[in-house]
């Protein structure tokens, strides 16, 4: 039968085995993306909860001084 339709023999399952290799590669590709992005995320919000805390930092430096300069002036 596969002689009327001019394949090789094993040309399907080749195509078949080459096709199960390109999907798994893509497939690790995706996974390696996904982790690099929640990487990435991860990073961000770190960074933003740096920025809070020096942020929050600062503002509690700022209290003080206003605390004290106002105790002063009593």
């Amino acid at each position: 039968m596969s002689s009327k339709h001019g394949r090789k023999p094993g040309q399907i399952a080749n195509k078949a085995k080459q096709g199960m290799k390109d999907q798994a590669q893509r497939t690790e590709q995706d996974m390696d993306r996904l982790a690099d992005d929640a990487r990435r995320d991860m990073d961000r919000m770190g960074d933003g909860i740096k920025r809070d805390a020096q942020q929050a930092r600062s503002d509690a430096q700022a209290m003080n001084k206003e605390m004290k300069r106002k105790l002063q002036h009593r």
